[in-house]
């Protein structure tokens, strides 16, 4: 049999190595407060119309980014608390473009995204050309193709960039800024090389190529859409106070806000933002 003073000194021992135990335990099992992500930085993606072509001043000659006259940069300008920011557009890009060379710049860090993209995938340029140079019949068969790409690829194109975009940034509001009339309506604005049969269809182009970008928007949330065909509303080119610059003597300028444009686009932005 034990004796009293082995079971007293066995129990003593038991409790000291059962209490060091428990606060083994507890230290291993102890929940750790998660590190709080503070999410404010900013990055723009996308094509010249994010990068700011048509405002000059740009940062180099490939990507033609605009130092300090694109929506991106004036809507920085604009804000307070920011964190690190970064215009990762570049001019002709198309989504795979943005989803292969640009989300690299994404991260759980960052709070604010803003995106214009989907023009140079369904071959608006080329519509564009075509009914500057070409005859009615050529244009008209140009921006109908157009059309076609934008109803019938385009959706799954955009779906498919917004869900990186949401995998790569977790945290980040992303804004997808859209595209403007390009001209005047018929009967509208001043003299312009462009006849009303031509800016009708134009615009028609652009009517449904909005509606395709803001159709895939809805489906994503914390993505919000910006309308740019309201922001330029009586300001596209061959109007008299025009934000868009018509044929331009740099011709990759032709077509693409000017400076006042791109403080249009930011302005709205700002307070969509806020």
């Amino acid at each position: 049999m034990f004796k009293p003073g082995w079971i007293a000194g066995f129990v003593a021992f038991a409790l000291l190595v059962a209490g060091c135990s428990e606060e083994q335990v507890e230290e291993q099992v102890e929940e750790k407060a998660p590190a709080v992500v503070v999410a404010s930085d900013y990055v723009a993606l996308g094509d010249s119309y994010a990068a700011g072509l048509g405002a000059g001043n740009y940062a180099d000659t490939s990507c033609l980014v605009s130092k300090d006259r694109s929506y991106p940069q004036l809507w920085i300008d604009g804000r307070d608390g920011l964190g690190a920011t970064l215009n990762n557009a570049c001019s002709g890009a198309v989504i795979n473009t943005v989803a292969t060379r640009q989300l690299a710049a994404l991260n759980e860090r960052t709070g604010w995204v803003t995106l214009t993209v989907g023009g140079n995938d369904v071959g608006f340029v080329a519509g564009l050309q075509q009914c500057l140079l070409g005859s009615d019949q050529s244009c008209t068969q140009s921006v109908t193709n157009a059309t076609g790409t934008m109803e019938k690829s385009l959706p799954a194109s955009l779906d498919g960039l917004y869900t990186k975009i949401r995998d790569a940034a977790p945290n980040a509001k992303v804004y997808v800024v859209g595209y403007p009339h390009l001209v005047a309506d018929p009967g509208g604005g001043t003299k312009c090389d462009l006849n009303d049969a031509r800016r009708k269809i134009l615009n028609e182009a652009s009517d449904t190529l909005s509606e395709v970008i803001a159709a895939a928007v809805a489906k994503h949330p914390g993505f919000t859409y910006v309308d740019g065909r309201i922001i330029f509303a009586g300001h596209e080119a061959c109007t008299k106070d025009p934000w868009i610059n018509a044929v331009a003597d740099t011709v990759s300028e032709s077509f693409h806000p000017n400076a006042d444009g791109y403080e249009a686009y930011a302005k709205v932005l700002l307070n969509v933002t806020r």
